[in-house]
């Protein structure tokens, strides 16, 4: 794990927390979201729908959201029943005095062993916007258990068109970004059952590559097994 991406995480989540706050603290006034800036919002109900559609039972659904924060499921409420799931939040740059924090109507757990991942298995699992930064993203993704998972979603996510590609981030120099293949991931998970049932695009700042080698857009994808 490089060190400059570990700190800038732990950074990066140390501000958030002061405007998780803000949200949860808003959410409980009223009936109606907090409005994010940006395409946060568009991002957020992307996911938010995937759970307001999905199918289930007397059981709580297990919803996986990998090298996230607390912040993917702050805004939700005011938007779906939240209290039908049990999300599981993997920070790996998650700082040992961490401090649980109440959200309303939100089960959640948040951890940074990834042994707690391949012991569970996941309705939904969202990567969001994290596969970028892993370096074996589909090694790390044939560990996890996919018999039970009936969405996959990334989002504001880079994507090559043609082949998978490095580059450094542009707002972000010290950060690298591993830009894949949308063709490859699309074969990979048809290999397991899934195939993509939305796509849609955000703006080209937000692929944020300080030199893109082959036409890349920022895309949010949806897979379905």
């Amino acid at each position: 794990m490089s060190e400059h991406l570990s700190n800038y995480w732990k950074t990066y989540n140390q501000e958030k927390k002061i405007f998780i706050k803000k949200i949860v603290k808003f959410n409980n006034k009223n009936k109606f979201n907090f409005v994010e800036n940006e395409n946060y919002n568009q991002i957020r109900d992307i996911f938010s729908l995937i759970l307001a559609t999905i199918e289930f039972n007397k059981k709580k659904l297990k919803v996986l959201d990998y090298g996230s924060n607390l912040i993917s499921i702050s805004n939700l409420n005011n938007k779906i029943k939240s209290s039908k799931f049990k999300f599981y939040i993997y920070d790996p740059f998650l700082p040992k005095d961490f401090t649980k924090q109440k959200i309303k109507n939100i089960n959640y757990q948040i951890f940074n062993n990834k042994n707690k991942i391949l012991r569970n298995n996941f309705t939904i699992i969202n990567f969001g916007s994290s596969i970028q930064y892993q370096k074996n993203f589909f090694d790390n993704l044939n560990e996890i258990k996919l018999l039970k998972t009936k969405y996959i979603i990334f989002t504001s996510t880079p994507f090559s068109l043609s082949k998978t590609y490095n580059s450094k981030q542009s707002n972000h120099k010290h950060l690298n970004q591993k830009v894949y293949s949308l063709n490859m991931l699309i074969n990979k998970l048809k290999s397991k059952n899934f195939r993509l049932i939305f796509k849609s695009r955000n703006h080209d700042k937000y692929i944020s590559c300080e030199k893109k080698l082959y036409k890349t857009y920022s895309l949010n994808l949806v897979f379905k097994k």
